[in-house]
């Protein structure tokens, strides 16, 4: 058997919403399936097991909390419940999804560079290799 050998690397990424980049915004990313899952017992005692075709997506956020007019918490904010194409270029990869916008959350503890975390609901993200 073959050991396939693992790409690891840092990650390095930008981040865009529409045609605006907003990369020094945002301190991670992770989009995660849902997948809903649900289980029958028979009347013999046999456990079933059913897990739905397709899942649904969240983008995970962790956010500064800028406010300014530029700001990406500010354009949650005035944006919630809009859809907005959101594309995520991570070095080889290129991830483009549509999610719905939602609000951030306001403040944090003192002395501290405030960061928001954010579930946007999103569509399943397609994969495209990175053109250079």
């Amino acid at each position: 058997m073959a050991e396939i050998p693992a790409a690891l690397r840092l990650t390095k990424a930008t981040f865009a919403l529409g045609s605006d980049a907003y990369t020094q915004h945002v301190a991670s990313y992770e989009f995660t399936p849902n997948t809903p899952t649900t289980t029958f017992t028979d009347i013999s005692g046999t456990v079933h097991k059913f897990a739905a075709d397709e899942s649904d997506w969240t983008l995970n956020l962790s956010l500064g909390q800028d406010f300014s007019s530029t700001g990406l918490a500010k354009y949650m904010l005035d944006h919630a419940g809009d859809d907005v194409d959101v594309t995520i270029v991570d070095g080889p990869a290129t991830w483009t999804a549509t999610v719905t916008c939602l609000p951030p959350n306001i403040g944090g503890a003192g002395a501290s560079v405030n960061q928001s975390r954010i579930a946007l609901p999103s569509t399943k993200p397609e994969w495209a290799a990175t053109t250079p």
